[in-house]
Formats: structure tokens, C-alpha cells, sequence
């Protein structure tokens, strides 16, 4: 079997699209060119996700869409339910030439080699010595890179399926990330994104550095104009790392903090190692340092035992803390987890209702406060042409929120422009190029940081 092209469909977060990009690295490498779709596709891989049960029942029902098309592609599947499910997806369809997980998505080559000879390997499991890095990338963005430096996740909160389909936590060696971001910073890329499940708890295997350590040094790279990260722990945060994000500008004023619960009862059943008072404790010296700092979170609604009071207490701490934005979820039990196991599982219904209660909160808040940006000038980083129009840009403000407005002839993508924001909505700003005479000078691709 000669495998010529290939197609890559991506589910999850952050962590999966990197790990797209690290695929297709792997798949070029091995002689396949891009399909412009799946349709088109000799090769169709499917990076998936288990964080919630839905992703899992989509991944089965696209293997089940792709493997009765006329000429059906091979398809490989990689990524969280990969690791989950592993050679039951060949039982499965056989139309599924290969599964790779996440700790193995570097041999991916040696999986296309053994299929070329026919068989129908499983690569699945973690090297406790492995670590991100080193490794053929194809960059989505010429604007912006993300960039791995921890892998893993060691906190077994009892809703979580990452330590069992990521393994333990591995941080990757500080040098090998200053010499990723260097090459992306000399081939014009203006922003990176660090990640990790849990980014703050960084620590150099070599020279035994903090996270705030690699960020002073990241930030330091010249060209670089931003540097945001996900996703961070309360229980993770010092005062040595707060006093870096006030004192380093090129560190965004973003940042991602799930609390996940407002209920201290429930944070003890999701083991979650932070009380509610301890994470307000935080946000508010948070606020202090590193002021118009732009907060969003994560929260699961209908955990096993939540009551509406707890629920409540979930609804009273977004008021307080006032999020840019929320990325909120009903739980479901995933496998291996203690919380699967648990009794008072919350009915359907009233998940739904929670959440739809709670969106209804967030998106308020989310509108009052980009409405209070209306009139100010943001610099803006160009991303590319907006979805609502070939003829605007879109990109994104120093404090991660979206931006949208009309092309002016003098700017360009990967540029960093100054937009006056004119509307809101509850996800994002509309905005309008300034007269050039009282507008902020354009930063060109390549002019250094901002």
C-alpha cells in the first residue's frame, strides 16, 4: 500500500492542534503531500479528544461517515481516544489502518512504514523519559507558533481523563524551548503560545528552572512581540510568578485559570487541591499586580453530588470575578476516572439546564465588559482575512480578545495595528482603523517586538 496524501481532521484543544501540526510534520517527512480535503485524501487521520464523552462518539460515527465513501480513505487515528480505545478501533471499522496515542505520535512514521507492509499497528503508551520537542512541524499559523514545554499532567483530578491518555507530567529542557522559539521568532512568527495541561508547574529536568524563569527568558527573545500560555493551576501560582507577568510587557495580559467549581464541597470530590477563598485570593492579587488583566476559566456544571446550592456558589463566583470569557461544560463520565464511578450522578436534564443558566450569566458579563472597551484603541495583531468578510481583518488584542475590522490598504498580516473598537459583542470586538494621522505606527513583520 502507497500512501501519496493526506488529510488531517482535528479535535480538542491547543494540545491537539499542536499535535496536528506535529503529524503533519511526520507525514511529509514520509513522502505524503496535503489533500485540500478529506474527500481528496489517500490518508485521513483523526486527532481526537476523550476530555468529554461527545468528541468520543463523533470520532466513531466520522470513522463510520469516511469508511462508506466510494473510494474510502485509509484512516489513522491518533490523539486521546487513541490511547483510550486502542486496538478495539480496528475491531471496530477496517477502514482504521493504524492507531497512535499521544505518547507515540513521533513514531508515527514507523506506524505508515508498517502499514505499507500490510499490517495494522497500535502505537499506544508513554515513555517516562521522553520529551516533547525536536521533531518536524508544520506551522498552521506564519503568525503565531504554539510550543510545547510541559506534556502530561500529575494532578488526577477525579473528572480528568489527561494523566491516563498523556501520561505523567514531563517538562521539557528550557534550552530546547529558547532554541524552538528563537527559530520561530527568526521566521517572522510575532507570538507564541507555551503549553501545557499544567503550565505553571514547569520545571527544567536540566537546571531545575520555574515557569517564571522560562517565561523572563522566552520574553526575552528578540522579534518576539507576545507571549501567552495555557493552561495554569491556582494551586500552582507564587508571588515570584505574578511579580513576572506584571513586570515582562511582551507576556500577555491574558491569562486562562479554571476553578471549575465555586463550591468548596465539590472542589474536595473533584480533588481539586484549591479552595474557593484561595482562588479569589489570587484573582484579587492578581488584579493588583498586573492591572486590566483579562481572566477566563473553565467549569464543569452537574458534577457528581452538585446541588443547587453548589451550583449557586458556581454562578456567584462568576459574578464576583467577572471573566472575559468562559469555557464552561456539563460532566461526563470518562473512563478510568474516579468520578466516573461516583454515586449522585446529576440527571441529563438538569446538566442542561445548569448550563444553560450559567451561559446565560457569562455571556453577560463577557458583553459588559468589551462594551466598556468601545472607544478605546487596541493594538491588534493581525491573524488573517475575518470569517465574516474577505474584506476585514481579524486579529487579536494584547489581552487575547478578538477583533475584528475593514482592510485599509495599509496593513498586512502579521502586522501589529493600532484599531479603535466602535462595537461589542459578548465574543468579540468590531473596530475601525483610526485617521493616519492620529493612528499608532504600523509594526511590521519583522520590526521586533512591540
Amino acid at each position: 500500500m502507497r500512501l501519496r496524501s493526506y488529510f488531517i481532521e482535528t479535535w480538542g484543544c491547543q494540545m491537539n492542534r499542536h499535535d496536528s501540526e506535529l503529524i503533519a510534520g511526520q507525514l511529509r517527512a514520509h513522502g505524503l503531500a496535503p489533500a485540500v480535503t478529506a474527500l481528496g485524501a489517500d490518508l485521513v487521520v483523526l486527532n481526537t479528544c476523550s476530555v468529554r464523552e461527545r468528541p468520543v462518539h463523533k470520532v466513531v460515527s466520522r470513522i463510520g461517515a469516511l469508511a462508506s465513501l466510494p473510494e474510502p480513505p485509509v484512516i489513522g487515528v491518533c490523539g486521546c481516544v487513541a490511547e483510550q480505545e486502542g486496538a478495539s478501533l480496528l475491531e471496530r471499522s477496517g477502514a482504521v489502518g493504524f492507531v497512535v496515542g499521544p505518547g507515540e505520535v513521533r513514531r508515527l512514521g514507523e506506524a505508515l512504514s508498517a502499514l505499507e507492509r500490510g499490517e495494522r499497528p497500535v502505537l499506544t503508551g508513554f515513555d517516562p523519559a521522553d520529551t516533547p520537542g525536536g521533531d518536524e512541524i508544520v506551522r498552521a499559523s506564519s503568525t503565531r507558533g504554539m510550543v510545547t514545554v510541559v506534556e502530561g499532567c500529575n494532578e488526577f483530578c477525579t473528572f480528568c481523563v489527561v494523566p491516563y491518555t498523556r501520561g505523567r507530567e514531563r517538562s521539557r529542557a528550557l534550552a530546547e524551548v529558547l532554541t524552538e522559539v528563537r527559530g520561530l521568532a527568526a521566521a517572522g512568527l510575532r507570538e507564541v503560545e507555551l503549553l501545557g495541561q499544567t503550565i505553571n508547574s514547569y520545571r527544567c529536568p536540566v537546571t531545575g528552572a520555574a515557569f517564571a524563569d522560562l517565561l523572563q527568558a522566552v520574553a526575552a527573545i528578540p522579534g518576539l512581540a507576545r507571549v501567552r500560555y495555557v493552561t495554569s493551576h491556582p494551586r500552582h501560582f507564587d508571588e515570584r510568578l505574578i511579580a513576572t507577568l506584571a513586570a515582562c510587557p511582551q507576556v500577555s495580559r491574558y491569562l486562562h485559570l479554571p476553578f471549575q467549581s465555586g463550591s468548596d464541597r465539590i472542589l474536595a470530590r473533584m480533588h481539586r487541591r484549591s479552595t474557593r477563598a484561595e482562588y479569589l485570593d489570587l484573582i484579587a492579587r492578581l488584579r493588583e499586580s498586573v492591572p486590566g488583566i483579562n481572566l477566563s476559566t473553565d467549569v464543569i456544571v452537574g458534577f457528581p453530588g452538585e446541588e443547587e446550592g453548589d451550583f449557586q456558589d458556581s454562578l456567584a463566583l462568576l459574578e464576583e470575578v467577572r471573566f472575559g470569557q468562559v469555557f464552561a461544560f456539563a460532566f461526563s463520565p470518562r473512563p478510568r476516572t474516579p468520578a466516573a464511578r461516583y454515586r449522585a450522578q446529576v440527571p441529563e436534564t438538569t446538566k442542561k439546564e445548569r448550563l444553560h443558566r450559567l451561559f446565560e450569566v457569562s455571556d453577560r458579563i463577557s458583553l459588559e465588559l468589551n462594551r466598556q472597551l468601545v472607544g478605546s484603541t487596541v493594538e491588534v495583531l493581525i491573524d488573517g482575512e475575518s470569517r465574516r468578510d474577505q474584506g476585514w481583518w481579524q486579529g487579536r488584542g494584547e489581552d487575547n480578545r478578538v477583533l475584528n475590522f475593514p482592510k485599509t490598504g495599509r496593513e498586512a498580516l502579521g502586522d501589529i495595528v493600532g484599531v479603535q473598537v466602535v462595537a461589542a459583542g459578548a465574543h468579540a470586538l468590531i473596530g475601525e482603523r483610526p485617521d493616519p494621522s492620529t493612528l499608532l505606527p504600523v509594526i511590521k513583520r519583522g520590526a521586533g517586538a512591540a
